[in-house]
């Protein structure tokens, strides 16, 4: 993870929150920090249908409106899977959003880039992009986009667990990095464990604990695949050997 990028994500957010009475939006966030004309966040149900988070400005919320209507689209497909991208709108591709892509053209989009956005095995919904010419992005776009997909599932997942979605801008220290992986080692915690995400949060600081182990540490041995949670046995497993613990 590109820690200086990190940094910088941080620093929009800080900024656009001085600026603006209702705080940032991840959306605005996302456009500036990606250096696009506009950005959406669908978030996913537990029937995987999706719903807006926010946009960026008009277009992108047309755009949102659009692929929600139709159930077809650039995030539609990244909540689903992995990232995908259609770089000229206009030309035909092996894309099966046949109304989609002729109305967002409509809309004013040319090339269009959507990220899921998810922590360990948890999904959370999509990050879309676009832009009002055609071309695909250079690299250090598409990492950034990447790293932006990271912050809003962290983002999503400090609110579900009861945080502050405005407190993320104050992270402009290690601290930030420990709580990226806390936070994804949650998500694979509490599908091992067939837990709420906020459970598994409470039940990773208590294990660590309970074999005197730093959070940290343990958080990179969950989420490295060194140490698991067996659901049926309710013990933690340790591949290197170093035993196993119950719950």
């Amino acid at each position: 993870m590109n820690v200086h990028r990190l940094l910088d994500i941080y620093a929009i957010m800080e900024r656009l929150e001085r600026e603006s009475a209702e705080g940032f939006a991840l959306c605005a966030v996302a456009a500036e920090f990606t250096a696009l004309d506009g950005a959406g966040i669908a978030l996913m149900s537990e029937s995987d249908a999706l719903t807006s988070l926010c946009t960026s400005n008009f277009a992108a919320g047309a755009l949102m409106d659009l692929e929600l209507t139709l159930g077809e689209g650039p995030m539609v497909d990244a909540s689903r899977g992995d990232a995908f991208e259609d770089t000229d709108l206009r030309e035909t591709t092996s894309s099966e959003w046949t109304v989609y892509r002729s109305e967002a053209v409509a809309l004013g989009a040319r090339a269009i880039f959507a990220y899921p956005v998810r922590l360990g095995a948890i999904r959370f919904g999509a990050l879309s992009l676009f832009r009002t010419r055609p071309g695909p992005l250079n690299a250090q776009q598409s990492s950034d986009a990447y790293l932006m997909a990271s912050v809003i599932g962290r983002a999503i997942l400090a609110e579900q667990a009861e945080g502050s979605l405005v407190g993320l801008a104050g992270e402009l220290n290690g601290e930030s990095m420990l709580e990226f992986w806390v936070h994804q080692a949650a998500g694979m915690l509490a599908v091992q464990g067939s837990m709420s995400v906020k459970d598994a949060l409470v039940f990773l600081r208590a294990h660590a604990i309970g074999v005197g182990s730093q959070l940290s540490v343990l958080a990179d041995r969950v989420v490295t695949g060194a140490t698991r949670f067996d659901s049926t046995t309710r013990e933690w497993i340790d591949e290197t050997a170093v035993g196993h613990y119950k719950r």
